[in-house]
């Protein structure tokens, strides 16, 4: 079985097998056709395996939001354990799989949920919100071929995404919440550049 990991900077395009050669394209596959598939990470962050038992790589990450069984008594069960704050939490992959730091600000934005917030805070109501806002997060995402801010974020045609348009407060740092129109505010949580509507999303 063969997995690849995007991470950070990785991505997969296809060209002929007479285009010039990527310096950025560390693992190139011949494809029947004639053309190549060629995994293109100026990082090298990403990942390629081949392994015989795929459960290798995937039973260290957590469950696949869009999954059926990612339900929200599932999702309610695996916040009852947890003390941490939510934003770290939602981008730890051994809890939940493929939310990376754009898509677990506009979720939690979605949510109304401050960044900060700890998962033993959040009532009932607040986790079905949450849940909801993560699966419709990641379903725009992919409606919209995902988020490309430069040229390393492109699909396997050399297509830019074009979530970037649909971001409501990822990278709008003193601009105006499209909800209430207060300025968004940017934050460092756990490393990662966060932002949030201090009106829409509380301090807790």
């Amino acid at each position: 079985t063969l997995l690849i990991h995007l991470k950070m900077s990785g991505r997969l395009h296809i060209e002929p097998v007479t285009a010039p050669p990527d310096s950025h394209a560390h693992v190139v596959f011949r494809l029947d056709d004639g053309n190549e598939l060629r995994f293109h990470d100026p990082r090298k962050f990403g990942r390629v395996y081949l392994v015989d038992d795929p459960g290798k790589v995937v039973n260290k990450l957590g469950p696949e939001p869009l999954d059926e069984d990612f339900t929200i008594e599932r999702f309610a069960e695996m916040l009852s354990h947890r003390r941490g704050r939510i934003k770290p939490l939602l981008l730890n992959q051994t809890f939940l799989a493929g939310l990376g730091n754009i898509y677990a600000d506009e979720a939690l934005h979605m949510a109304g949920l401050h960044p900060l917030r700890t998962a033993d805070t959040l009532e009932p109501n607040e986790i079905q919100k949450l849940h909801a806002a993560i699966r419709s997060t990641l379903q725009q995402a992919i409606e919209h071929r995902g988020t490309s801010f430069d040229a390393f974020y492109l699909d396997t045609r050399g297509e830019r995404g074009m979530y970037q348009s649909q971001l409501q407060v990822y990278g709008r740092a003193g601009r105006p919440c499209y909800r209430c129109g207060t300025p968004i505010y940017r934050t460092v949580v756990a490393q990662r550049g966060t932002y949030f509507c201090p009106a829409c999303q509380p301090q807790p």
